[in-house]
Order: structure tokens, then C-alpha cells, then sequence
């Protein structure tokens, strides 16, 4: 059964937006210049492992918002997990607050 949200398409918007900033902040950071946004609290691993690991999460979260509840759930928990991902590896800020507004506008909405 399909979850519809009344906002899917503002939350579809910004789990996209937050994506395109991760997959920059990402490029950037294996370009090697210095972005405000990012956060490497995986310090032990190496800079191509962390962006491998990140461009998949990215990819995902691209996924889940451009066809929602076909292979990964259009769900607030699961926008939730992606956000924390996102943030885990590498993909900056930014992009971790962008998925967790959608992912609260979907909580509200369940509320």
C-alpha cells in the first residue's frame, strides 16, 4: 500500500534539492577544496572510500524521491536514515537539514 502525503511534492522537492547539494559538496570534497558545510567525522577512512560510500547514499536518496515506494519506501523514517547517512558520509550539512525538514513535514503530516 502506498503512503500518500498531502506535501509529497514539496517534500519530493526538497529530498532533491538536498541530493544535488550532496552530490556537490561531495565533489568538492574529493576535488579537495574546502567547503563550510562539510564534516568528515569518519576521519579513519580513506577520502575515495568516503565518497564511494556517499555517492551511493546520494544516488539512494535521489531513488527514493524520483520514484517514491517503487524499489526504497517514500516514508519520513526512511528520509530520516538517509538524512543521518548522508551527513555520516560526507555529503555536508546542508543536505542532511534539507532531507530532515522533508522527513519532519512527513512526520507532521502522520501525526
Amino acid at each position: 500500500m502506498k503512503k500518500h502525503y498531502k506535501n509529497e511534492q514539496l517534500m519530493k522537492f526538497l529530498v532533491i534539492i538536498g541530493a544535488l547539494v550532496g552530490l556537490a559538496t561531495l565533489i568538492l570534497s574529493i576535488a579537495g577544496f574546502g567547503y563550510y558545510g562539510y564534516v568528515n567525522p569518519l576521519v579513519a577512512l580513506d577520502r575515495v572510500i568516503v565518497f564511494i560510500i556517499g555517492l551511493v547514499v546520494v544516488v539512494l536518496t535521489f531513488w527514493c524521491a524520483l520514484k517514491p515506494n517503487d524499489p526504497i519506501p517514500f516514508h519520513w523514517l526512511v528520509l530520516f536514515i538517509l538524512a543521518i547517512l548522508l551527513v555520516v558520509f560526507g555529503a555536508g550539512i546542508w543536505a542532511c537539514v534539507l532531507v530532515v525538514i522533508a522527513a519532519l513535514i512527513g512526520l507532521i503530516e502522520d501525526l
